[in-house]
């Protein structure tokens, strides 16, 4: 049975049978009227309140709700009050109009202070002075236009490793999954970190990925420590505690690693983000908030997982919808192949002048978005949202999955259809609002830039030189669309493809421009 079910089940039949005789007498004290101005809400049980409606799907489970109720519901998740939004002219006044009261992290998410060390990283730190300051500090070194540009070559050799990884396989079977997660990893740890954490130990490898795998899904937010966190023996009794506490000291290992050995060769004139960081803590004078060690291990934490598997996700995605449509992927194919003629490589220049790719990464994360619910808000003071009265303290969750399926924004939502994006003015940071892959607002993700770079360049080559097709008797129907949920969500099962060298495109090692 799914493990959230058996949490589920766990606390309803504890919450039922320790509390019904208090629920009994609060109902009968209680009045029955409920003003105008109350929030679209379903109906729940004591102590649980609405966790009965969710499933290891939450972000489908909100928009099944959303179809019922409207977009805007309230949930009283076990003792967490939960705002969820479900159109993109909610999400704005969200992320634009109420941004400073929305603008900040729930405190109590279990996962977040062990996994981010007390939440000192970026995604999960509150807004104020130590935040900023990261943020800055990682724009600046990492992850601005100008510095991810400055990263052209290290892209370049691991897009290019890739390809001649996917050469050696031309014409059997390759999972892309280990691929595609191969190639984000050691492009981000050789960008922040100046090595790359994978090597040719295949268990080293599946270990690295099993633990980010974990991360991502400990970080979601609907265990039932995040949901009770004023119950803290919750997390011990459901075993949370545990999972955390490994998951913490696996990736304190890897990053403690990765520290250590740049301490020691401090004195190395190539610098890298991990040196950025440790100049910046020595040097503190001219920082708002000293960083910590904890604090360094969070934020080069937060970019490992974030970085990692949003890349990978989104790829695999969007080489699963290829190979689902030929049309749309012999088109994609063809304006690559036009672009970058038969030099043997698509370089970097070639990449602003394919418009249908960038449509179809458009395309696929509207309707795969890796972080189907943008990162968990929290209201810092009372606000009127659409009408209606939010009360501080309220966690605000908006399903950029439903967003994305949205009849009201999008032409027949559920189909795949890049064409849509063509002649449109939506990018990848929607001023409408109704595509939200990088969030928005002040806690949008920072690493757009970045992340749309990698993806660019490894798509573009993969369709430039190979032709794909699924394994011999798998259909276009037979492909396992399931999702495991998490920060990061992905397919359920790996992706296995059949790619086959084209010779009219043979790869040719060439140098970077």
């Amino acid at each position: 049975m799914d493990h959230f079910v058996l949490q589920v089940l766990f606390m309803a039949v504890v919450a039922l049978a320790t509390f019904v005789l208090l629920y009994v007498k609060r109902r009968r004290s209680r009045t029955e009227s409920r003003p105008e101005s109350t929030l679209p809400s379903p109906p729940k049980l004591p102590i649980i309140g609405h966790i009965h409606l969710l499933t290891g799907m939450p972000h489908h489970a909100f928009g099944q709700l959303a179809r019922k109720l409207g977009p805007i519901i309230y949930l009283q998740l076990g003792q967490v009050p939960t705002l969820v939004i479900s159109s993109a002219q909610l999400a704005r006044l969200v992320l634009r109009n109420h941004d400073q009261v929305f603008g900040t992290r729930p405190r109590d998410l279990v996962a977040a202070k062990y996994l981010s060390f007390g939440c000192t990283d970026i995604t999960f730190s509150p807004s104020g002075p130590y935040w900023r300051q990261a943020r800055k500090i990682c724009a600046a070194e990492l992850l601005s236009q100008k510095r991810v540009n400055s990263f052209e070559l290290v892209r370049d050799e691991e897009v290019n490793r890739l390809v001649s990884t996917v050469l050696t396989r031309s014409g059997s079977e390759v999972d892309m999954r280990e691929l595609l997660f191969t190639l984000s990893n050691n492009t981000v740890c050789r960008v922040a970190f100046g090595k790359p954490l994978i090597d040719d130990s295949e268990r080293k490898n599946h270990e690295l990925m099993d633990m980010l795998t974990e991360t991502q899904a400990l970080l979601a937010g609907f265990f039932m420590g995040d949901l009770f966190p004023k119950w803290d023996w919750v997390n011990s009794v459901s075993g949370l505690k545990r999972r955390l506490k490994n998951n913490m000291d696996d990736l304190s290992r890897v990053v403690d690693e990765i520290v250590k050995e740049h301490v020691k060769k401090r004195e190395t004139s190539k610098k890298d983000f991990v040196d950025v960081l440790l100049c910046k803590q020595k040097e503190d004078d001219d920082l708002e908030v000293p960083i910590t060690d904890d604090g360094i291990k969070a934020i080069l934490t937060d970019i490992f997982v974030a970085g990692t598997d949003t890349t990978s996700a989104t790829l695999e995605w969007t080489m699963t919808e290829l190979v689902r449509h030929p049309r749309v992927m012999k088109k994609a194919q063809n304006e690559v192949r036009k672009i970058a003629g038969s030099g043997g490589k698509v370089n970097q220049s070639h990449l602003q002048h394919l418009h249908y790719l960038r449509s179809v990464l458009k395309e696929t994360m509207r309707l795969h978005p890796v972080v189907p619910l943008v990162g968990p808000r929290e209201s810092t003071e009372n606000c009127i949202l659409n009408g209606y009265e939010i009360p501080a303290k309220t966690r605000v969750l908006i399903n950029a999955y439903a967003i994305g399926r949205d009849a009201e924004s999008w032409e027949n939502p559920l189909e795949y259809n890049p064409e849509r994006f063509e002649d449109t003015r939506i990018d990848f940071r929607d001023q409408d609002f109704r595509f939200l892959p990088f969030g928005g607002g002040l806690r949008s993700c920072p690493g757009y830039f970045f992340g749309l770079a990698s993806m660019e360049i490894a798509l573009a080559r993969l369709l430039y030189h190979f032709d794909w097709a699924l394994p011999h008797g798998v259909g276009a129907n037979d492909v396992n669309l399931e999702e495991i949920f998490g920060r990061a969500t992905r397919k359920k099962s790996a992706l296995i493809l059949l790619p086959t060298a084209n010779k009219d495109y043979a790869f040719k090692m060439v140098e970077t421009e």
